[in-house]
């Protein structure tokens, strides 16, 4: 299984891999010769997408007999340029991976493979392991309304669809069950979660039952829009330590032109106000944002706005992506492009902000404590053992090698190293170790 993109095409990979296992299929390690290659696509930029044909080339490169079975988002935007692949057996649109198991049945069975069980059904919440069962993905959404004019996404997984929340509960449960430590909320637009559900529901209404359920297990949030970021789910993760203080929210861009042209719901002071209003709920809590740089129309005056933006906010870390266009959208056709050149540039500069912004967050962080999910890998640099806060930061433990994997210990942060943190374990007597 070879899968490019995004955490909810991570979370459907593994769906489909235990639908196969439980055929009674088996994975194969890489570098060993398997008999089908399922390729689960992205297709967000141009280069996401040439990523995809370099995959799937290099999987049949490397085994001329291998049956590739390509899906994602790039199988359901331009299944001809996939179908045009040598050794390309089928291609599977995002609405049809549910159909991917008895499809390698009926592959395998033509080549006389016998003793096969029936398909297993998928996950309906998608549960998926990452790592050495610390960290699960949990997809409770699928697929958006908004249609931004840069975006491909809607077209390639249709309109939003949520997850029953007794469905979302019952997963969790069997998570802790399996021993996890930590479950990600993931989807394509989890803001809108439960508004398509009968009753409906919402994202804040959802988070509650889970904390109302006091599962042993943190729970993070992935992607939300500043405009869905409501101040009363702020407030649950001010409240609940078991919400964890990280919240990741688009801007795109912090001119107001732009953001109109892009069909962003929101203008920069809205997006200004809610980063506001998490720091001012929690002062330790950790923000991210997506910047995408070289929109069509985006003039000098318009990126400084949108630096300035940035260089005001209590931000602590960025994503920044060149714009790409993508045949299919709004943006596809607008005048006025910005030269490559002068993109690459933008982009460095706005990376140069998000390294300097993360640094300084991390070194705020210094002299308080906090709780890190052990690692299975230990720090390369060290040898030491490594987890993840919940502010999502890196943190080495000082002096400590072999701690137990999926375990939550308390730590004192004794200092920052750039980008990640130096902590120091605490005994239960509450002494630094």
């Amino acid at each position: 299984m070879v899968t490019l993109g995004c955490k909810v095409n991570q979370c459907e990979s593994e769906q489909i891999a235990t639908a196969l296992e439980a055929m009674g299929l088996g994975r194969v390690d890489a570098g060993r010769n398997a008999d089908i290659c399922i390729v689960n696509t992205c297709t967000v930029t141009q280069r996401a997408a040439m990523q995809c044909r370099q995959a799937i080339r290099h999987e049949v490169g490397s085994n001329p007999h291998i049956r590739v079975i390509v899906t994602g988002c790039y199988a359901q935007t331009d299944p001809g340029a996939l179908f045009r692949l040598a050794g390309v057996e089928q291609v599977i649109g995002n609405d049809c991976k549910e159909q991917i198991p008895a499809v390698v049945a009926a592959l395998l069975g033509s080549d006389g493979a016998t003793g096969h069980a029936a398909p297993a059904g998928l996950s309906p919440a998608g549960e998926r392991q990452a790592g050495h069962r610390t960290r699960a993905f949990l997809k409770i959404q699928d697929g958006c309304n908004s249609f931004c004019t840069y975006c491909i996404v809607p077209y390639a997984r249709g309109r939003s669809r949520s997850v029953a929340p007794s469905a979302v509960l019952a997963a969790i449960a069997r998570l802790e069950a399996a021993g996890y430590r930590e479950v990600v909320l993931t989807g394509i637009h989890i803001g809108r979660y439960g508004l398509d559900l009968d009753p409906a529901s919402d994202l804040h209404g959802l988070l509650a039952r889970i904390l109302e359920a006091r599962f042993s297990l943190r729970i993070r949030l992935s992607s939300i829009e500043p405009t869905e970021l409501s101040d009363a789910i702020i407030g649950l993760a001010a409240e609940n330590e078991a919400l964890c203080p990280h919240f990741h929210i688009p801007l795109q861009s912090g001119d107001d032109g732009i953001l109109k042209a892009m069909h962003r719901p929101y203008g920069a002071r809205q997006f200004a106000d809610v980063v506001r209003s998490i720091r001012g709920a929690m002062p330790q809590a950790a923000i991210g944002s997506d910047v995408l740089v070289g929109f069509p129309g985006e003039t000098a005056e318009a990126f400084a706005n949108t630096r300035a933006l940035i260089e005001s906010l209590p931000i602590t870390y960025l994503h920044v992506f060149p714009f790409s266009r993508r045949p299919g959208t709004a943006a596809w056709h607008l005048p006025d492009r910005v030269d490559a050149d002068i993109i690459k540039s933008r982009c460095s500069m706005l990376r140069t902000v998000g390294k300097r912004k993360k640094a300084a967050f991390c070194q705020s962080l210094t002299g308080t404590t906090t709780t890190v999910l052990i690692e299975s890998k230990n720090d390369p640099r060290t040898g030491w053992s490594r987890g993840l806060s919940p502010h999502y930061q890196n943190v080495v433990i000082e002096g400590r090698s072999g701690l137990a994997e999926n375990r939550l210990v308390d730590v004192r942060i004794v200092a920052s190293c750039g980008e990640s943190l130096l902590g120091r374990l605490i005994e239960e007597n509450g002494n630094p170790c």
